[in-house]
């Protein structure tokens, strides 16, 4: 194999790409694209790649237009990490040798959690605070649903607050697990039981993460709920996402931070409950800016979502309170499908429109 031919309609920066390829043997030996064409940007600059299922899957920063990448093979690298999965309580991910997050689905607590998210210099995106009275259920990056009824079972209970009576999100697995030197990815799988420990649903949400810069780091996040017991509906709740995450509260729009979205629309009031195609908040952590963006995916139900994002810091999608409850029949599957992209700098040095688009395709 020669060579892997690219033409790309805009610039790239650390963007994972699939690129198609002839079925070789020595392709199962990849380790990196290279570029090769004279006086392009990409001119002799290595990037990670590996091959898998017929297609390579590569981090690549590239210009618009046509070029030639040269294969590069080698011994099995490893640049993105999860660590044992069987053993505790949690694990964490590592990127390049470093920590960037954690996975945590600790049993004394009411639903799993991904957090911290750690930037370049060790500090947190996210806020996570055992501590605070002020919305102690939102940790870090994690899911909920404040109106949960099974057809002829538990009514509208409650799984994103956590009141007494509250939803469990009862952790029962994690599969998948995958790590190269692209990406690593596992699937984490959740029963949703009433507080008395009647299944509602089942959940599966895989996670990937990319072998990016710090400039920005995506988490791809994919959520399937399957009516495994019968009919259910998601109400009209303001307490909701499925996705929800809090920012460090250094970040708060009421604070110095900022709010924005895909229409150019700014801060709370011209964001919440407004349907976008992203969102983003973002501000000043220990003297550097930092950011949050949530791409919101074109398969999603009722794309694109409505956010319920505010200046105290909550930063959710939310089409139930918006637009109305979602009923899964009894059997059926609905997946809820994100890119999170946590990000150093600011919006436009980011370039999250250019990364939206290539994110939509």
């Amino acid at each position: 194999m020669s060579t892997l031919k690219v033409k790309t309609a805009r610039a790239l920066s650390g963007e994972p790409v699939s690129l198609g390829a002839e079925p070789c043997d020595e392709l199962t030996e990849l380790t990196g694209i290279r570029g090769r064409v004279c006086g392009n940007e990409c001119e002799g600059c290595e990037f990670p790649a590996v091959y898998e299922d017929g297609k390579v899957t590569a981090i690549l920063t590239a210009p618009a237009g046509e070029f030639d990448l040269e294969p590069v093979f080698g011994s099995p690298k490893t640049a993105v990490t999860v660590g044992d999965t069987s053993f505790g309580d949690r694990f964490d991910i590592m990127i390049n040798g470093k920590p960037f997050t954690s996975y945590v689905h600790d049993g004394s607590l009411a639903k799993p959690y991904l957090g911290p998210v750690l930037t370049s210099f060790g500090e947190s995106f996210t806020r996570l605070d055992f501590e605070t009275k002020e919305h102690p259920h939102h940790r870090s990056v994690f899911f909920g649903v404040g109106d949960v009824t099974l057809d002829g079972g538990p009514e509208h209970v409650d799984f994103w607050n956590e009141p007494e009576n509250c939803g469990i999100q009862r952790h029962t697995g994690i599969k998948d697990v995958i790590s190269n030197n692209v990406y690593a990815s596992f699937t984490a799988c959740t029963q949703w039981c009433s507080h008395d420990g009647v299944p509602m649903a089942d959940a599966e949400c895989e996670y990937r993460f990319y072998a990016q810069g710090s400039d920005a780091r995506y988490i791809d996040i994919a959520l399937t709920f399957t009516a495994s017991y019968g009919g259910v509906t998601f109400g009209k709740t303001k307490e909701a996402g499925p996705l929800g995450i809090r920012v460090a509260d250094v970040l708060r729009a009421e604070r110095g931070g900022y709010i924005g979205n895909s229409y150019g629309a700014a801060g709370e009031r011209e964001c919440w409950g407004r349907a976008a195609n992203w969102c983003v908040y973002g501000g000043e952590l220990s003297g550097h800016k930092i950011g949050i963006a949530v791409f919101d995916d074109k398969k999603n139900e009722r794309y694109p979502t409505s956010w319920h994002v505010r200046d105290y810091g909550l930063f959710a999608a939310n089409n139930l309170y918006f637009k109305g409850p979602v009923r899964i029949e009894s059997g059926e599957r609905l997946t809820y499908r994100y890119r999170l992209v946590f990000f150093e700098g600011t919006p436009e040095t980011a370039r999250l429109k250019d990364r939206f688009i290539v994110y939509v395709g």
